[in-house]
């Protein structure tokens, strides 16, 4: 997770004064971390070694949320499953403790594509979880959330990633896959990315396919369908001249 550090400092901070919400949601632009806090989160939260010790060799919690098979991680995407009977089913299974962790975490991605009674089926839960239940929501569109639901989560707006770190982070990305890549092109492309890291990694990813293994500023150019800097220059004098 890049560029969020405040959200990741009150998390961190919340899970190890032991003061955990009974829900996180997590909302913002498109290719910002969200589903990827959420499952870091999940970790936190099942992490054998605990939150402080950043468990460099993963233990079989961490592992298995990594490869998307804990018994107790649920992970469901609301876009495919709307109705009540998905919702019923999740809280059903939420009724029984956890298996191997400390908690049953269930991460509901895109939770605002939720019919109306689905919402209303998984109020009643939230407002008065089991112990060993957390739920994680995120969400590109929180105004389509019943209010409801949202005074029952503790809200996280993740920001647009700053050019700076977004810079950073492509760059890295460009030496680990061993491409040469100029600044000038990585500040294009951070341009265009427009604060979403998965929008600026496309983006580099259709430069270097392009390019091979030296990336610079004129290809990128062209493939952005951007006018040459020289000469809006030109036109910026033209104009100011009045011709």
């Amino acid at each position: 997770l890049i560029g969020q550090d405040v959200v990741a400092e009150t998390i961190t901070n919340s899970i190890v004064a032991n003061k955990v919400p009974n829900a996180y949601l997590f909302t913002g632009i498109r290719g910002v971390g969200k589903t990827t806090i959420a499952r870091i989160v999940a970790k936190a939260l099942n992490c054998k070694n605990g939150i402080q010790k950043n468990c460099q060799n993963k233990c079989d919690n961490c592992q298995a949320i990594t490869n998307s098979n804990h018994i107790d991680v649920l992970e469901m995407d609301a876009a495919s499953r709307t109705g009540v009977d998905d919702v019923r089913e999740l809280i059903e299974f939420s009724r029984y403790g956890p298996t191997s962790s400390k908690y049953k975490i269930f991460i509901i991605d895109e939770v605002h594509m939720l019919s109306k009674q689905a919402f209303n089926a998984l109020l009643k839960t939230l407002e008065e979880p089991p112990e060993h239940v957390k739920f994680i929501f995120a969400t590109t569109e929180v105004k389509k959330i019943p209010v409801t639901i949202l005074s029952r989560c503790q809200r996280f707006d993740l920001k647009r990633v700053d050019s700076e770190n977004l810079g950073k982070h492509l760059k890295k990305i460009s030496e680990l896959e061993k491409v040469k890549i100029d600044d000038d092109a990585i500040a294009l492309l951070v341009r265009a990315g427009d604060g979403s890291v998965r929008d600026s990694i496309s983006l580099l990813d259709q430069a270097v396919i392009n390019n091979s293994k030296n990336v610079t500023a004129e290809p990128v150019t062209n493939m952005l369908g951007l006018a040459d800097r020289g000469k809006i220059y030109d036109l910026l004098e033209s104009i100011s001249k009045g011709e």
